[in-house]
């Protein structure tokens, strides 16, 4: 085997090794054990409402000596009328409690990293960067146009950012989406092959941000049920989740336009 022929095969088996960690190897925040833990907690809270209610001592009346003379009787009457009052003001007052508490608990759903314009079914177009399958929602895609060799550079600017392309009066800030998802072992072969790996830019953002690809797919339909979704995503926030049935990872790219904006 020559030695330009094991350089492509290393090259193709480290794409390939990185989309198997990034397909299955996503790590559940929520695990089942945690929302069960979870599950539990609002268990109790609601259990020891309940039984804060259920214990509520009930204040009976002072039973008083019987009285002579009706004048005597009519005395303790309005004593007898405040403390009953206090008994049902005090009931009132601990069901509104366990309302509230019961509501609360209620309203404390698990996080299911489902996105809102993923609650129905949605398209995708995928793309692919350097050897990775990545998919954007239509929903957040504003266009696609090819690639453009006369793309305005500006100085001092990090390696991702390219530069700026004009598209219906808009100034768009193109960077490089590989540079941004591929491991950083990989980035000094893409630096130098850039201008001859790149042949379409996404715009997304209301056409604030381009995301030069190396090449564009076909546009799919999926289901929710269909994504391994990401829950409280703390590394790698722009990936919303998973298809193992198109091998492709979905991008948030509102997330990854604010990515880019910090």
């Amino acid at each position: 085997m020559s030695e330009a022929t094991k350089k492509t095969a290393d090259q193709e088996q480290a794409i390939h090794e990185y989309l198997e960690s990034l397909l299955l190897d996503i790590p559940d925040e929520d695990s089942e054990e945690v929302v069960d833990i979870r599950e539990n907690a609002a268990t109790s809270q609601l259990s020891d409402a309940l039984e804060k209610k259920t214990s509520l001592p009930l204040v009976e009346p002072e039973v008083k000596q019987p009285v002579v003379g009706l004048e005597q009787l009519v005395a303790e009457v309005p004593k007898i009328i405040s403390e009953i009052k206090t008994q049902v003001e005090t009931r009132v007052e601990t069901d509104v409690q366990i309302k509230t508490q019961s509501e609360e608990i209620t309203q404390q759903a698990p996080d299911t990293g489902v996105p809102e314009w993923a609650e129905t079914r949605f398209q995708c177009l995928m793309f692919n960067v350097s050897g990775l399958n990545l998919a954007v929602p239509l929903v957040k895609l504003n266009s696609v146009i090819p690639w453009d060799e006369n793309i305005t550079q500006t100085p001092n600017q990090t390696e991702w950012y390219l530069g700026l392309v004009q598209h219906l009066q808009n100034q768009i800030k193109v960077i490089d989406t590989a540079l941004l998802v591929m491991p950083e072992n990989r980035h000094k072969n893409l630096v130098d092959s850039a201008s001859g790996r790149l042949s379409h830019i996404l715009l997304v953002d209301d056409y604030k941000w381009g995301l030069a690809c190396s090449s564009i797919g076909d546009v799919i339909w999926l289901n929710q049920d269909e994504v391994k979704w990401r829950k409280n995503k703390t590394s790698r926030a722009w990936l919303s989740g998973t298809s193992l049935e198109h091998l492709c990872a979905i991008m948030d790219t509102e997330v990854f336009a604010q990515m880019l904006t910090e």
